[in-house]
């Protein structure tokens, strides 16, 4: 996977998708129909994949928007997260068992089974409104610009496909719907999971910086195991330690996190001792985590010690860490 800090969602920013792409080219360059149906599309009056590729909806309800790719990419923008782009996930939509340019064991797909969901955050007191936010079907998204792309579409981002639109009225209940529209989602990771439920508090998870600036939201467990995780994978991403997945990552902060509240900080847990400096402590914490990551990383790849490779790492972490701050 490749973390994301509101990076536009358009495949040419994520170097992860360049087999896919290689795949989509080569297949249509072997599939004349379907670019030319792709191309087609693009050339309608209104140049929407809609007719073509989405299944059919009735027309007139107000939960059904066209939206253009530039639109839904540059939506990333809005939201407090770090996101991962999974290029499995990617490529599934285009070769899996749905695949709209090859299914596997031959043919294709017609349509595209669901519509990306995009959600509006509208404040009841003022009328302000902020989005889109996609909730559901970044990679989607992102397969459908490589198809575009590979179909040799050059002005792809201002091509329309239809979305299902939904209306929050804060960022607790896009955080809820994302978790809800993607649990059980096979490119939806625990890691993710976990991050979300934890940034409903006004907790900002989508850079190193953010995270401290608002640590001081966070107030239980569930929120500083979320800041820990997140912490954990932005670090490695800034210093470009490419070894592990951000996921792979994201799991060793929430075991780290364990292993520092088995240790009893000032004879209680790790919670407790956080709150009682949530921002010097967190600091100090990180600070550590971020000066030891390079060589725990190579500790955590050689260790000879069974179980998860985030285990291990988050095993290579903790003793600097508790020296230095406990």
């Amino acid at each position: 996977m490749n973390a994301t800090t509101q990076t536009s969602y358009d495949p040419s920013n994520f170097s992860v998708l360049a087999p896919v792409m290689e795949k989509a080219k080569e297949l249509l360059a072997k599939s004349p129909k379907l670019q030319a149906k792709v191309i087609k599309a693009v050339r309608s009056s209104n140049a929407s994949l809609t007719e073509g590729f989405q299944i059919t909806k009735p027309e007139g309800g107000s939960a059904l928007r066209p939206f253009t790719f530039g639109e839904l990419a540059d939506s990333a923008i809005n939201e407090n997260n770090a996101q991962s782009v999974d290029p499995s996930a990617v490529s599934d939509v285009l070769f899996g068992r749905y695949g709209l340019i090859q299914k596997a064991g031959g043919g294709r797909t017609e349509f595209l089974m669901e519509d990306i969901e995009v959600a509006f955050i509208k404040d009841l007191v003022s009328g302000d409104v902020q989005g889109p936010i996609i909730t559901s079907g970044r990679h989607r998204t992102l397969a459908l610009q490589v198809m575009l792309i590979a179909a040799g579409i050059r002005g792809y981002r201002d091509v329309y496909v239809r979305c299902s639109v939904i209306v929050c009225n804060n960022a607790q209940e896009i955080q809820a719907r994302i978790i809800s529209a993607n649990t059980g989602s096979r490119d939806f990771s625990r890691a993710e999971i976990r991050e979300r439920n934890g940034s409903t508090s006004g907790l900002v998870l989508f850079s190193c910086e953010s995270i401290h600036a608002t640590i001081v939201s966070a107030d239980n467990l569930k929120e500083f195991k979320a800041a820990f995780s997140s912490y954990v994978k932005l670090a490695a991403a800034e210093l470009g330690l490419n070894h592990f997945t951000p996921a792979q990552y994201s799991d060793a902060g929430n075991s780290l996190w364990n292993t520092l509240d088995s240790a009893r900080p000032e004879g209680g847990t790790m919670a407790k001792w956080i709150k009682a400096d949530k921002q010097g402590r967190f600091a100090q914490v990180m600070d550590s985590v971020k000066a030891t990551l390079p060589t725990a990383v190579i500790a955590a790849q050689h260790s000879e010690a069974k179980g998860p490779k985030a285990t291990r790492l988050a095993k290579a972490l903790a003793p600097n860490v508790i020296a230095q701050c406990f």
